[in-house]
């Protein structure tokens, strides 16, 4: 596992509720939370417990499920980074890869940041992975990418 890894909120809702693709997601934050540093945007938490209370609002889960699973989260070892040069960061690669927010380019800019260090960014989103395609990092990579046999 890479000294830096970051992993984006669909990583962890996948991780914390019962889904499709749960099983690696499990596994890739057991991995994870084990010894290298783990970091995210400083919204990140927010991103979590939104999805989390969409997820009762829909009936998908329960609230008691939804503050188990928060209580989870908020467990992790995870260095929330909010900084100038994530900021600054962010923006660049946003208009590199002509993202329309920079949601997802402050996931790619944490894992950036810190300098010397092997990194990871692990997202559950097909739509980012792809859009991504032309020069992507070597760092970025797909949930799918994991077996699912573990």
């Amino acid at each position: 596992m890479a000294d830096v890894v970051c992993l984006d909120a669909g990583v962890w809702i996948k991780a914390l509720v019962a889904e499709e693709g749960s099983d690696r997601a499990a596994r890739l934050v057991a991995d994870v939370t084990v010894g290298g540093r783990v970091v995210a945007p400083a919204f990140c938490w927010a991103e979590v417990g939104s999805v989390l209370r969409q997820k009762v609002r829909a009936g998908e889960i329960t609230v008691e499920e939804s503050v188990e699973a928060w209580a989870d989260f908020l467990a992790m070892p995870i260095d929330f980074l909010d900084e100038s040069a994530v900021r600054d960061r962010a923006w660049s690669l946003a208009e590199r890869f002509a993202q329309p927010t920079l949601y997802d380019a402050a996931y790619l800019a944490v894992t950036e940041l810190p300098n010397g260090a092997t990194r990871e960014f692990w997202t559950a989103d097909q739509t980012l992975f792809d859009a991504l395609l032309s020069g992507r990092p070597a760092y970025v990579h797909h949930l799918s990418e994991l077996s699912a046999a573990g």
